[in-house]
Parts: C-alpha cells; structure tokens; sequence
C-alpha cells in the first residue's frame, strides 16, 4: 500500500504543479477553463432546474414516472462512462509507456492496475461528472433539499455510480484481451459491439418508455404515488435504478427505504474494486504481455506486406499530399483505439437512426414538428461535435516529437495546416450530411426542410472542423501519443464546451 501511496502522492502533487504554475500561458488558459467550464456548469444547473419543472409543475407527469426517466437517462450516462473507460482504458493500461516503466519497478501488478485505473477514470470521465453534479444541483435545488444532501449524493451516490462503471469497463476489457488470444481480437470486437448494442436495445425494450406512460397515466391523478410494481424485475438489479430509487426516498424523507439501495451501491463499488485487484493480480501481467506481443507481431507483418495506402506503393495524389495521406492513413489504421472508437460512434448512428425510424416524427401540427426537427437536429449537431472533438483535435498533436521531420521537409507549414483542415472537413461532412438527409426524409418526406437542415449542418461542420483544428493546434500535447487522452485533456475539454455553447446559439437563431 506505501507505493501505491507514493505513487499517487507523486501524480497529485504533479498536477497541482501544472495548475498553479506561474506562467502567463498556463494563468490564461486556467482562467478561461474556469469561465467557460463555469459559465457551462450554470447554464446546465438551470436547464436542469426548468426541466424537472416543467415535467412536474406543467407536465403533471408524476414523481414516480419523473424518476424512471431519470433512471433511463442514468442508464445511457453509465454506459457513456463505461464505454469511454473502456476505450481510454486501453492506452492507459497497455499503450502507455509509463506502465512499462511501473513493470520494472518492485510493485504489484493489482498496484500498477488500480494506480492507472484512476488516471484512467479521472481522464475519460471529468466532463461527464461535470455535467451530472450540475444536473444533480438542479434537481436538488428545485426539491429544497438541505445541503448535506448533496455531499452525500456526490460522494457517496454518484461517485460509486460512476466507479462501478468504471471498474466494470477495465476489468472486462482485461479479461477480453484474455479471451482475444485464443478466439482471435476480430471476432471479440465483433461481439463486443453486439453486446452493447444489445445492452441498449434490450434496456429500452424491457423498461418501453411508452408503455409506462400509458400504464402510469391510467391511474390519474394518483400519478405521484409509488408504483414500483410497473418495474420490471430485471431492472431492479441495475445501479441506475438504485440511484433512480434513492433519490426518490430522499426527497419523500423516507431514508429508511433510501438506505438499502445506498448500501446496495457502496458495497458493489467495494466489492468490485476488490474483485478487479485479485484479477489483476493474475492477468493483468498476463494481458499487458498479449498487446505487446500483438503490436510487435503487427508492426513485424506490416513492415513486410505494403498494401495499397502503403509508403512505396504507386503514387495516387500530388508527391506531397500523397505522403501525407498515406502517412495519417497508416497512422489511423495501426493504432487499435482509434478504429475501435470510430466504429463504437458508427454503431450509435446506426442505433439513433434506427430507433428513430420507429418513432412517429411526421406531425400534423406546424409546431410540433418543428419541436421534433430541433430535438434531432440538436442530437446530430451534438454527435458532430463529438466526432470533430475526438478526431479532429487531436490531429496537430499526433505529429508528435517527430514534428520536427514537418519542419524541415520541403513543405510550408500553412498548407499541412490546410490539409488537416480540409481532410477532416471531408470526412466529417460527409458523415453529418448523410445524418441530416436521413433524419429528415422521417419528416414527411419534405425536402425543404431537407435543403435547409442540410445547409445548417454544411456551416455547422465548418465551423467545429475549423474550432478543433485550430484549439488543437493551441493546445497540442507532441509529448502524448494517446489520442483519446489529448481529446480529454483540459484544452480539449474548453473546446467541447465552446462548441456546445455555439451549438446553443445556432438553435436559438433557427428558432
């Protein structure tokens, strides 16, 4: 336990470093993480507020059916949290150099698991707890509720809550990698995108949002008592749920019946992190070795097999936007993180477009349509925003240390910032433009309304291609060679909520 103490202590007083360093660059940039991250955490506290208003000043919908929504959205934001560990995860825990450096070192392999599992969660998950403390202080302020409430709720609910997705996605991942080895890491990706796909359609099939609904308001105007015999079984073994159910006590003062699901989530986070130590402790060693071996077996493979967007195969383009091309092409392509990402991001397309498909958006009414078409045309502009943060920030960055070479090759700067901007403007455009015209062919099959969400989205691509080219060249990290870390890291996450904000500005002008 001392050196996993030592080593923490050692990454603590490092960061604080870096946050009070006495540089004109360092002051600005934590000054305007503060108003921005400030100014963004307020604006959600209010949205927050007027919601859970709305829904049950306006909405009459009841305290029990408010709290199986939130249940739901509970459910998407744990796998939110599990899926970004889970792909952080895997160059914290296997690509970094740092843990070939803690190999060597007299501590335990269950020690090095859990020291990076918390440098893993505090990287992928900052912004989202962000965003759930501040919707949390929303719904708490509205209820009245005493101030300790929300030190228990932070530390002792949501903390745990996010823990266990956490601890689940790192521990599965190495167990994967366990199981890689013998089926084969194709096939395990395969069936990993399965399994959350069907983790989430089956959730959403099971609870049918709709048909509580309906059952609830049946029972009108006795909408705000306790009706927990509507949940199905399954349901009730899901941390979302707890938190769901503790929340709903709290605010009723019945903490009797709040305690249990309470103890229900500490002792699962407990228990897990034990759980996660004694696998670790058998292969994690274990698993580090496969990736290595795996890398080593690629790299030896693809140095002698040049495939068509190979260095040396015939030229395609112009000599230096050839190079160019090939190079991020290669790039892209070796390292597993980025390719495992971009599919995880096409497989929630996929998923939104096809729940979309069965819902039905074609109103008669002028104004609810509009209604409809802002809620989809926010939800595409939110996955835009997402895809330009988590592939085109970290562009600049990934030159890395051999950013030198750039330099002093015969090529001028401007236009390898012109072929960065131009390349991710076509990838990305292309991706939001086939969600916008498939969004709205489920509106009546208007193609006014086509035209003109497809020229929103033209601008709106523009602008966020342009944003991250440019904060990630600001903000570039050449020392880092994770990309998913650089589209964590703070600059990254300035530029998110900058985004957002624009995004916000772009609706109010099209309402």
């Amino acid at each position: 336990m001392r050196e996993l103490l030592v080593v923490l202590n050692t990454r603590a007083q490092s960061f604080l470093k870096r946050a009070f360093e006495l540089r004109w660059h360092t002051v600005v940039q934590n000054l305007a993480s503060f108003l921005i991250v400030g100014g963004f955490t307020v604006a959600v506290f209010f949205v927050s507020r007027f919601a859970t208003d709305y829904l049950i000043t306006q909405a009459h919908i009841g305290l029990f059916l408010f709290h199986r929504f939130l249940s739901m959205l509970l459910y998407v934001f744990f796998i939110t949290v599990n899926v970004g560990n889970m792909i952080v995860s895997f160059g914290t825990l296997y690509r970094s150099q740092e843990v070939g450096f803690l190999m060597s070192l007299p501590i335990s392999h269950a020690k090095i698991f859990l020291i990076k599992f918390v440098d893993n969660f505090f990287y992928s998950s900052s912004t989202l707890t962000l965003l759930g403390l501040a919707m949390l202080l929303g719904y708490g302020s509205y209820f009245d509720m005493p101030w300790y409430f929300y030190f228990v709720v932070i530390f002792f609910v949501m903390l745990p809550f996010m823990l266990i997705a956490g601890i689940l996605a790192t521990t599965t991942l190495m167990l994967l990698i366990q199981l890689g080895t013998r089926i084969g890491f194709r096939l395990l990706l395969v069936l990993l995108l399965c399994c959350y796909a069907l983790s989430v359609y089956g959730y959403f099939q099971v609870t049918n949002p709709m048909s509580l609904v309906e059952e609830v308001m049946k029972l009108w105007p006795n909408v705000n008592d306790y009706l927990g015999y509507l949940d199905p079984p399954l349901v009730k073994f899901l941390p979302n749920h707890w938190v769901a159910e503790f929340l709903y006590w709290s605010i009723h003062n019945d903490y009797g019946r709040a305690l249990p699901y309470f103890a229900l989530l500490l002792l699962t986070m407990l228990g897990l992190i034990a759980l996660a130590g004694l696998i670790a402790r058998k292969y994690y060693y274990e698993s580090w070795l496969a990736v290595s071996d795996l890398r080593a077996t690629k790299s030896a493979r693809n140095s002698t097999q040049p495939g068509t967007f190979q260095l040396g195969s015939g030229r395609l383009f112009t000599p230096q936007l050839d190079v160019l091309l090939r190079r991020d092409f290669s790039l892209f392509f070796r390292e597993p993180s980025q390719w495992l990402h971009l599919m995880l991001m096409f497989l929630l397309l996929v998923m939104f477009l096809v729940s979309m498909a069965t819902m039905n958006l074609r109103f008669d009414q002028p104004a609810t349509q509009a209604n409809a078409f802002l809620t989809v045309f926010l939800f595409n502009s939110f996955l835009v925003a997402s895809l330009a943060l988590r592939f085109v920030f970290p562009v600049v960055s990934l030159e890395g240390d051999a950013f030198w070479t750039v330099r002093a090759s015969p090529l001028v700067l401007r236009r390898l910032y012109w072929y960065k901007v131009l390349v991710s403007l076509v990838v990305v455009l292309c991706i939001a433009e086939t969600l916008t015209v498939s969004s709205a062919y489920l509106f009546a099959h208007d193609w006014h309304l086509t035209v003109v969400a497809c020229a929103i989205t033209f601008f709106v691509v523009i602008t966020l291609v342009g944003a991250n080219v440019a904060a990630g060249g600001y903000f570039a990290a050449y020392k880092e060679r994770n990309p998913i870390r650089i589209a964590s890291s703070q600059g990254a996450s300035l530029t998110f909520l900058g985004s957002m904000a624009y995004l916000t500005l772009v609706t109010a002008v099209i309402i």
